[in-house]
């Protein structure tokens, strides 16, 4: 999993890039906290165009993201999953509890 993050006045972008599998999580877990604790932005947007794969791990990373971010009033949403990650997230019913927005045209 790569990590890469840009920063604007509403939100800190991070986004991530290959598979989300426990030992990315692992390794990469804190550097993330870390950047969405200290964004002076209210939101953080995780941009998941460029994830392949992702395992409960990940999912799981996910969610204590979404949590960490909102102890300390943040906002957390999902974008751009890809169509595996997107199917992952309805099996889960965790689409809206991430409010991952839709890509592309309507009914697309």
């Amino acid at each position: 999993m790569q990590v890469t993050c840009d920063e604007t006045d509403a939100a800190l972008v991070v986004r991530l890039s290959g598979e989300i599998i426990m030992d990315a999580v692992t390794e990469r877990r804190a550097e993330v906290e870390r950047l969405a604790l200290a964004a002076a932005a209210p939101g953080v947007v995780v941009d998941l165009s460029g994830v392949a794969f992702m395992d409960s791990s990940g999912v799981g990373f996910l969610i204590g993201l979404r949590r960490l971010c909102q102890d300390h009033g943040k906002t957390l949403s999902l974008a751009n999953p890809t169509p595996p990650i997107k199917k992952l997230l309805a099996m889960l019913r965790l689409t809206d509890y991430f409010a991952a927005p839709q890509t592309g045209p309507a009914g697309a």
